[in-house]
């Protein structure tokens, strides 16, 4: 039964209210005359709907009363009231009220009140736990593994501070009662299963995810419900682990879980090997936080690729080759992205012949607050490193196309945009879904996106490299071999690979009016990439002898100082609205 509470001043109304409330089906669970009983009779009743007069007894008023009922209670209020004058109702508009009822009232237009202020409240309060439901369901997302149900890399600075919560909690316990035996150190464990990749590039994703979490299940086999176990970008995890008196027991915390974790998974009749490595760190020892502390654990991690799978090391000084000043900048990095510290410049593609722009090339830039230039040579590897890149490659894409669509739809409509693609990004599982997905968003055509890689990329695994590209052309999206001459230069790539573009590297382009050697070279390049129905893209342009024979030689396009610049986007705007 619906519960009611009357806030009424005068007594002979507020019975006459509630038997027609009674009648109407209703129980009157109190009655007041004045603000201060109401307010604590209605914390012991806790009504479903507050009938509420305007004038009654007291320091504060029906209008006051509400206002407070609202701060700390969620209960429906319809007023009840003989006043109807226009100021008294827009101070009880204010209050947000579910009902207004000018007294007298008639039964029918009370009972209709009280039903559709009762159904207008249950709607707003499925509205709102839709909203709380929807905030946990996002809060999940963002801090936890999808396919592992694991904290992800954004819950480790939550997850070791409470750790360290506990940790001082305990030296000062220690300090206090003169206990020599208690934790000193918290091992930080990086684990890096690199067979994973080729798992999943063998028995495809859902095998590899299926084996993850047959991992993660072994990892909570063996650790303690108090170990923090996280999943990094990729196949690397991470282990919190409570703390320690000594080092020795994190040395034999990891052998045992090198015997518990590489015994063989079945699939379908077949043994599968998860081989890893485990780099080992211990606070305070090496490091105050855990950007710091994660950062040393992996560069053992470096070191032990060099001896064998299965292997664990304790970091040593020894080991890390990195300054603290790049210590500090990987930390940084982690949260330039939500700092907006990072920019999209644009180098001009030129056609040769026209001297028009026809696209331009994406380059990433870090506008740091105190370094204020860091050179790409230096934060893109680093960011490769650390597992970043993915998500800045993946912010890039989406900045290009969302800024190029806004140009296309402006000024010229077949303006074309390249992006380049790192190893670690073309590696990465499902990259052709994630790349046309995003193009899906901005509506963007992919005829006008070219994705630029280098031949190294293309080396290590050709097979699962050519399967990529063909989804991507398939699409429509344009693939351009950058750097050309550079690497390994094999003509089976140009032939197998079904490129768009070539792109010639500076090293050959540089004085190129004088140097027969690169003359040579470049009109050869420039020669078997036409037979080959590819375009051509000469790099690092920067005076008009090199332009000249480029043009001399039937090159297609161009970028170089010797037209612009990489410009910011506005700039680029600038130059494009001048040179169309």
């Amino acid at each position: 039964m619906i519960k009611i509470f009357i806030v009424e001043d005068e007594i002979i109304a507020a019975e006459s209210l509630t038997v027609d409330l009674e009648n109407l089906g209703y129980e009157v669970v109190g009655k007041a005359n004045s603000g201060e009983k109401a307010l604590q009779q209605i914390n012991k009743t806790n009504p479903d709907l507050v009938l509420m007069d305007i004038n009654i007894q007291g320091e504060i008023n029906g209008i006051t009363l509400t206002e407070e009922l609202t701060k700390t209670h969620s209960i429906p209020v319809v007023y009840l009231t003989a006043y109807a004058d226009q100021e008294t109702l827009s101070r009880a508009l204010k209050t947000s009220p579910f009902g207004y009822i000018v007294k007298p009232y008639k039964r029918e237009d009370l009972a209709s009140s009280i039903i559709i202020a009762l159904q207008k409240y249950k709607e707003i309060e499925h509205i709102k736990s839709q909203i709380i439901e929807q905030r946990e369901k996002l809060n999940f997302i963002s801090k936890f593994d999808e396919v592992t149900q694991l904290p992800n890399q954004l819950s480790l600075v939550e997850n070791f501070n409470a750790i360290l919560e506990v940790f001082y909690q305990q030296l000062t316990y220690q300090k206090e009662f003169n206990q020599n035996d208690l934790p000193q150190l918290i091992p930080i464990f990086y684990l890096n299963f690199n067979r994973f990749k080729l798992i999943r590039d063998e028995l495809g994703q859902d095998v590899g995810n299926m084996l993850l979490k047959a991992l993660v299940k072994r990892l909570k086999v063996n650790l303690s419900q108090e170990t923090i176990i996280t999943r990094l970008q990729g196949d690397d995890f991470a282990l919190i682990i409570p703390p320690i008196e000594s080092k020795q027991i994190a040395i034999d915390l990891a052998k045992m879980l090198l015997e518990k974790i590489t015994p063989p998974f079945i699939y379908k009749n077949q043994e599968i090997y998860i081989d890893f490595l485990i780099g080992i760190t211990f606070y305070p020892l090496q490091g105050q936080n855990i950007d710091e502390l994660l950062y040393k654990a992996k560069e053992t991690i470096r070191h032990l690729e060099k001896i064998g799978e299965n292997q664990y090391e304790v970091y040593s000084p020894a080991l890390h080759k990195y300054t603290a000043k790049q210590i500090s900048l990987e930390a940084q990095l982690h949260h330039a992205l939500e700092r907006n510290e990072l920019e999209l410049y644009y180098q001009p593609k030129v056609n040769i012949k026209t001297s028009k722009i026809i696209g331009s090339e994406a380059l990433l830039r870090w506008n740091h607050p105190e370094e204020k230039f860091i050179s790409p040579s230096i934060f893109i590897p680093l960011a490769e490193e650390i597992g970043l890149i993915e998500t800045i490659g993946e912010w890039v894409l989406n900045k290009a196309c969302q800024q190029f669509l806004f140009l296309q739809k402006k000024y010229k409509n077949d303006l074309q945009i390249a992006v380049k693609l790192s190893a670690r990004q073309f590696n990465q599982d499902l990259l052709e879904h994630k790349i046309l997905k995003i193009i899906a968003y901005h509506c963007f055509n992919p005829s006008l996106l070219e994705l630029e890689l280098t031949e190294s990329l293309l080396i290590n695994n050709p097979k699962v490299a050519s399967k990529k590209l063909n989804k991507l052309k398939s699409a429509g999206v344009k693939i351009s071999i950058d750097d050309f001459g550079t690497g390994y230069s094999s003509m089976s790539y140009i032939k197998d690979f079904n490129f768009d573009t070539l792109k010639i590297d500076r090293c050959f382009i540089k004085d190129i009016n004088n140097n027969n050697t690169n003359a040579t070279i470049t009109k050869s390049l420039i020669d078997m990439a036409h037979q080959l129905n590819l375009e051509v893209v000469a790099e690092g342009v920067e005076i008009e002898p090199e332009l000249a024979f480029l043009h001399k030689n039937n090159c297609d396009f161009y970028q170089g100082y010797l037209f612009s610049r990489p410009l910011p986007f506005r700039q680029f705007e600038e130059l494009l609205v001048n040179n169309i």
